[in-house]
């Protein structure tokens, strides 16, 4: 397993359906059913094969009758196709060659292979010599098919039609034993009338109710996946929850492109009308605001909207990488022309932002995210953005700043003094102020200022001078980037860099003794990732405000 940080998805976990596809659309069933009901079948087949080779090899050897199970081949042939045909199917439902839906077709053939089997080691020399006088429902009784049957369809959802057909070859198995074995005088030949009583009409009737067993589970399964559209998109895996809600992986139903969705849960944005209304004119903003950035450096926003369950949902790319939170901490602060490298990109995404007038308000190295694109290494994408200006808000800052439980909005570790202290109005440079605490934590994998408490790192980023990042690590930082990033990380917002445009073009003129490049950061991603696939990443998403 490859894991980023807190990587949400693995790729070998289960089976994935190839891109543009969904194993589930063509039986019917979301693709997670499918993988459980494959599942379902290893503990089917591992636990037949146990108690076949407990109850019959075991059992008779322990006997001492284990050579007389091996007289005739109507002896051990039936439970040695089930042993074997249990542990085939076992192989190939552990195996990645078949996929969900393909297991759950070959689990329908085991069944009836099963089922043949079943009458054929239960009737085998049962009736020889039975008078057909005597042969009544309660010397018969039901054979075990009709469990097995029942079983089976309840715990390996598929196709009605797929198992009305299954079903239907199962049923047939004790009368066409029967028949068989009274050809050949191993039971008494009855009249038609008695034998579709004894032999027929029950497992018709088994066969009925196993049938409305299968659709009832398989219009279970269409429901979930009827839950799982969102407008265009389908929703595949869920590989993640938070407080807001749950993040999945989804596919657009017309095209092959992947996406991540995040649904985010009604109930905790109030159950009053007033509330509601607000927070869906809130989700509806951010929404726009983000699918209006277009540099390529924003993450991308693809759609929004709200489920049949009154749920908000965003739709948006999946990233494939690290954020810079982990990235850090799993291999330590990065080299100064690695941080100036990524700084440039960081500052592309917040100048056009800054240019319409949107301020983030919430950077930090989480909400970076470096990745692969194409064949682009060390690619620079900002996440969660949505939070706009008084000016374009239409609602004043001190509104927005505090959340309804109270909290103030954003990260201590990498909070503005003037947003700590709740001044009304704020600009880019608020986030300039943020991004100097992000190139600190790169250089030198520590927050501006370490402290036991939210409070106190608050009241730190209001009032106390930090340290030169050169003297809290032990790699080279030019002396240009050290002077720049405590201009960030000045008080008053005047002394930083006006704006990200500004704070770009300084960063591209410090020298450095060896520049990053594309060649070095592939070489870096092949040295420290070697197994790395590049598989898709959720994005974090914007939180509704408020």
């Amino acid at each position: 397993m490859t894991r980023y940080g807190d990587r949400l998805l693995t790729r070998g976990d289960d089976w994935q359906a190839p891109a543009g596809r969904c194993d589930g659309s063509k039986s019917g069933l979301p693709l997670s059913l499918l993988q459980q009901s494959s599942r379902r079948l290893q503990i089917v087949c591992a636990t037949a094969a146990v108690l076949l080779a407990m109850s019959w090899l075991g059992a008779n050897w322990v006997e001492g009758d284990l050579a007389t199970e091996f007289q005739t081949p109507l002896q051990w042939a039936p439970p040695t196709i089930m042993l074997s045909a249990s542990l085939v199917v076992l192989i190939l439902a552990r195996s990645r060659w078949l996929s969900p839906s393909a297991i759950v077709r070959v689990g329908l053939v085991y069944m009836v292979v099963f089922s043949f089997c079943i009458p054929l080691s239960q009737y085998y020399n049962a009736f020889v010599g039975v008078d057909p006088l005597y042969l009544s429902r309660d010397l018969v009784g039901v054979s075990a098919v009709a469990v097995w049957m029942l079983f089976f369809v309840v715990l390996v959802p598929s196709k009605p039609r797929s198992a009305l057909i299954a079903l239907t070859l199962s049923g047939s198995a004790v009368p066409v034993t029967i028949a068989l074995l009274a050809r050949y005088g191993n039971a008494p030949k009855l009249p038609f009338g008695d034998f579709a009583g004894l032999f027929i009409v029950p497992y018709v009737f088994v066969v009925l109710m196993s049938y409305v067993a299968a659709r009832i589970i398989y219009g279970l399964g269409t429901d979930i996946r009827r839950a799982r559209e969102l407008g265009s998109y389908y929703l595949l895996d869920l590989i993640g929850r938070g407080g807001m809600g749950e993040v999945w992986r989804a596919k657009h139903n017309m095209l092959a492109r992947p996406a991540a969705i995040k649904l985010i849960r009604r109930d905790l944005v109030g159950s009053e009308l007033g509330a509601v209304q607000r927070a869906l004119a809130r989700f509806e903003r951010e929404a726009q605001v983000t699918a209006s950035l277009e540099s390529p450096h924003t993450v991308h926003l693809y759609d929004y909207g709200i489920s049949d369950d009154g749920n908000f949902y965003y739709v948006m790319e999946l990233l494939d990488g690290v954020d810079l939170e982990s990235l850090v901490s799993d291999c330590g602060p990065l080299a100064a022309e690695r941080v100036v490298y990524i700084l440039r990109q960081a500052c592309l995404s917040l100048s056009e932002a800054h240019r319409r007038d949107l301020v983030h308000r919430d950077i930090k190295p989480s909400n970076i995210f470096l990745c692969r694109r194409a064949f682009e290494y060390d690619f620079v994408k900002v996440l969660d953005f949505g939070l706009v200006k008084p000016s374009s808000a239409g609602e004043p800052l001190s509104e927005k700043r505090v959340t309804e439980t109270g909290a103030v909005a954003g990260t201590p570790d990498f909070m503005p003094p003037e947003l700590a202290v709740g001044e009304e109005t704020i600009d880019g440079r608020s986030d300039i102020y943020s991004l100097g605490c992000v190139a600190y934590w790169l250089l030198t994998g520590q927050r501006v200022f370490e402290k036991d408490t939210s409070i106190a790192t608050i009241i730190a980023h209001i009032n106390a001078a930090p340290e030169a990042p050169s003297t809290r690590t032990e790699m080279p930082i030019p002396v240009e980037l050290d002077s720049l990033v405590l201009a960030c990380l000045s008080k008053d917002p005047s002394d930083r860099p006006g704006t990200a445009d500004l704070l770009e073009r300084a960063l591209s003129e410090i020298a450095t003794e060896t520049p990053w490049n594309q060649q070095r950061a592939a070489e870096w991603w092949r040295l420290h990732y070697p197994s790395v696939s590049f598989e898709s990443h959720p994005v974090r998403f914007p939180e509704p405000r408020g």
